[in-house]
């Protein structure tokens, strides 16, 4: 009988901040590309994650006769305290350096406000005593209990059963919004800020086992089959907590919502800002409330919620492999891997609209569009007082309401074949290839939850989630390993390393550069057209000055076709939307060197070795500069929509494009070298002492 307790403390600071005085950020663009960006980045004033994590883990183990049985618990306790303050200092988005030159200026008639305001304005600010920043914390509790059994039916036979039971508990509850729980969202929803997932226990049955087919170790088949309960990020909770309207607000503004004529009275202004629309100006609380708002008395722009029945991700997880020795002392691997997911993390916004389809005459894409107007878009709009108003309702703006949910949907697999030999001279070399394929709905990235719903790829819009390539695997693999060890006058060994690994670099998708569907995230995937005749450029002017060139519509529709043959990708699926991660970076070799000096002396009967390494990154970049380069896309945003506000459902406008521009041209090729550091050699030294 064994007894192990485990106590750990873990304490993780992590705050972001800028070396820039506090000042609005401002993106200027050109020809409705970006053209600079300045101002104190938006997303680090006031960054703060401060996590505090307490664990207590006994395992308890019991050897008797077949069997070896190991009972344990763990409880774990976490404290996070989040600082985020998405535009704490103000943000402005301009058409033009001429605009933000408008609207910097003092002088400037109200005519002349309207006429360069900016595209988009947001800021945060805080609902405590003088707007001081208010921090959102989350306590969270996992409680778990473990059973496994190593059962041995004969020597060469071992079988292991296991179960784990987990337990979720949330100690600190949030408050509910008193202006959000009234309101009706899709399907009849109703939004409680407040709400937490469930505890409940989500119980992992697990069972492997380990065959010796002929008891002398020269085959051996081994594999498992289990249920495997993870978790979602803090972030992701803590967020809900911020962005529920109690402790700050975000506003965000566009177009009319910044600036309008007045109907009622000719040659005035209207604004959804406090105070009406007055420039720019360089205090981040300019337009903030000159009092701090009661909480729950203003909605928020975005606010975050968990679904009532959410359940934290679950996979079930099943692998097999053999081992054989082969002929020459080659050891022989091959092994298979399915992972199929019960249930994962997705983000959708309730307060959407329904998309409809496109539908327009002769026009082959067919997908759904989402109302151009924010107050049109959103089932439950909010004024510039914060208050929901009905949709189509005068004066109604953004209102990005996201639930973390589940789906079930999603795999993995993947097939590893390996070979390895250890030779009597201290060489020993290895080759291993692995093929493999991911499909899910949601590669889980984005730190809170707008950001995570706005940033999956789609043709039909963010509430319409399709399987596809999982963007952190890619088909092919290669990895294979060479040493050689010499150890010599009894105090001294040498040894030499050398590691290749082959593979492609990456996937990446094929998007349209804006918000084509109008759904209020900007990652719509492309139509490929079959032909000239799916799709109509409109001119296009590159350049200023006498280096200006315009070019026509049809040498960008050349210039376009030309794109697409030489895309190993776009030239098969002609007639067909982008997938998701569908297309692949190119193939990269790249081999890294590690030199070992061990100098070692035995004190009683240990072994002590003062080791100096040397590693080599990339060592073909080393040899020659063509070696070793990391490729990267010039444009995936490839083509730029014109028109996307004055499109219809049932109409007969049809889109209109011009071709991405790449450093100071229109786009020719789909890929580039990295010429960064990621592209080149590098090397480290490194001293270790060595006791046993």
């Amino acid at each position: 009988m064994t007894n192990t307790l485990r106590g750990t403390y873990t304490k993780q600071n992590d705050p972001r901040s800028s070396t820039s005085t506090v000042f609005p950020f401002v993106d200027i663009l050109k020809d409705e590309t970006p053209f600079t960006s300045f101002g104190y980045e938006p997303f680090s004033l006031g960054n703060l994650r401060d996590v505090e994590i307490y664990s207590v883990r006994d395992d308890f183990s019991l050897l008797r006769g077949r069997h070896n049985i190991t009972l344990g618990a763990q409880a774990d306790y976490s404290i996070t305290k989040n600082g985020f303050q998405r535009f704490a200092a103000s943000y402005y988005r301009f058409n033009s350096f001429e605009d933000f030159q408008v609207a910097s200026n003092p002088a400037s008639t109200p005519a002349q406000l309207f006429a360069s305001r900016p595209t988009d304005f947001a800021y945060t600010y805080s609902l405590a005593p003088n707007f001081e920043q208010a921090f959102p914390s989350f306590k969270f509790g996992q409680y778990s209990a473990y059973l496994q059994d190593e059962y041995s039916f004969a020597d060469n036979f071992k079988v292991l059963f296991g179960l784990r039971a987990d337990y979720v508990t949330y100690p600190e509850k949030l408050k509910p919004h008193p202006l959000i729980e009234p309101l009706t969202f899709a399907g009849g929803q109703k939004i409680d800020v407040s709400n937490l997932p469930k505890s409940s226990i989500l119980f992992s049955p697990r069972i492997g086992f380990n065959w010796d087919v002929k008891g002398d170790r020269t085959v051996q088949l081994r594999g498992g089959s289990g249920i495997f309960t993870g978790r979602v990020p803090y972030v992701w909770i803590v967020s809900q907590a911020g962005d529920a309207g109690l402790l700050q607000v975000t506003r965000t503004f566009s177009g009319n919502a910044i600036s309008a004529p007045d109907p009622a009275n000719p040659g005035a202004y209207t604004s959804q800002l406090p105070g009406g629309y007055r420039g720019f100006n360089e205090s981040p609380g300019f337009y903030r409330p000159e009092t701090v708002p009661v909480a729950g008395t203003v909605i928020p722009s975005v606010i975050t919620a968990v679904s009532e029945d959410f359940r934290f991700p679950q996979t079930w997880k099943t692998s097999m492999a053999m081992d054989v020795q082969l002929p020459g002392g080659l050891v022989g691997s091959l092994e298979g891997i399915y992972n199929k997911d019960l249930n994962t993390a997705v983000f959708r916004n309730v307060n959407l609209v329904d998309g409809v389809n496109l539908n327009v005459r002769n026009y082959p894409d067919n997908r759904l569009i989402y109302p151009s107007a924010n107050n049109q878009k959103f089932i439950n709009p909010i004024n510039g007082a914060g208050q929901a108003v009905a949709n189509g309702a005068a004066g109604g703006g953004v209102f990005n309401t996201i639930v973390l949910d589940n789906a079930s949907k999603g795999y993995y697999w993947s097939v590893t074949a390996k070979l390895e030999r250890q030779f009597a001279s201290g060489i020993y070399a290895s080759v291993g290839y692995t093929r493999s394929d991911a499909r899910n709905l949601f590669d889980g990235g984005g730190d809170q939850p707008l950001s995570a719903w706005q940033q999956t790829p789609t043709v039909n819009g963010a509430n319409n989630l399709s399987l596809s390539y999982a963007s952190y695997v890619v088909p092919d693999r290669v990895i294979a390993s060479l040493s050689y060890k010499k150890e010599y006058i009894g105090h001294l060994a040498t040894t030499i390393s050398v590691f290749y690994e082959g593979s492609q670099q990456g996937r990446f998708s094929y998007l349209y550069s804006r918000d084509f569907n109008r759904d209020g995230a900007n990652a719509d995937l492309i139509y490929i057209p079959r032909n000239a005749s799916e799709i109509t450029f409109v001119p296009q002017t590159v350049g200023s000055g006498a280096e200006a060139r315009t070019f026509t519509p049809q040498e960008q529709s050349d210039l376009f076709f030309a794109y697409v043959d030489q895309d190993k990708y776009l030239s098969k699926r002609r007639g067909q939307y982008a997938e998701r991660n569908g297309a692949l970076l190119p193939w990269r070799n790249q081999f890294d060197v590690k030199l070992l000096q061990d100098l070692f002396v035995d004190l009683g009967s240990k072994r002590n070795t003062l080791q100096l390494s040397l590693d080599i990154f990339n060592v073909g970049n080393l040899l020659s500069k063509d070696w070793g380069i990391i490729k990267t896309t010039n444009a995936s945003s490839v083509l730029v929509p014109t028109n996307e506000a004055s499109l219809a459902a049932n109409g007969t406008t049809q889109p209109t494009f011009r071709l991405q521009l790449d450093r100071g041209g229109l786009v020719r090729e789909t890929f580039r070298d990295n010429v960064g550091v990621a592209s080149t050699y590098y090397m480290q030294v490194g001293l270790r002492y060595i006791f046993n």
